[in-house]
């Protein structure tokens, strides 16, 4: 079953190898927040979808709460 995915922000591949993660650390503290953030509220649609309230509200305090981070410093 395939489910429709809104656009995010940052299109970066999810880290599989040593080379990804590698990779990853090069991103600023800033920018992978903003990839949590994003993840994070792609995650709370489809909880929505699903109709687990809970659960999209607590994505929803993790969404804000990456947001906080990534602006910090």
């Amino acid at each position: 079953m395939a489910l429709a995915m809104s656009g995010t922000l940052h299109n970066f591949p999810p880290a599989n190898s040593a080379s990804d993660l590698e990779a990853g650390d090069k991103l600023s503290r800033a920018d992978q927040l903003e990839y949590l953030a994003d993840l994070t509220l792609e995650l709370k649609e489809i909880a929505d979808n699903l109709g687990c309230a809970t659960l999209a509200g607590v994505l929803v305090v993790a969404y804000r709460e990456a947001v906080i981070q990534a602006q910090r410093r």
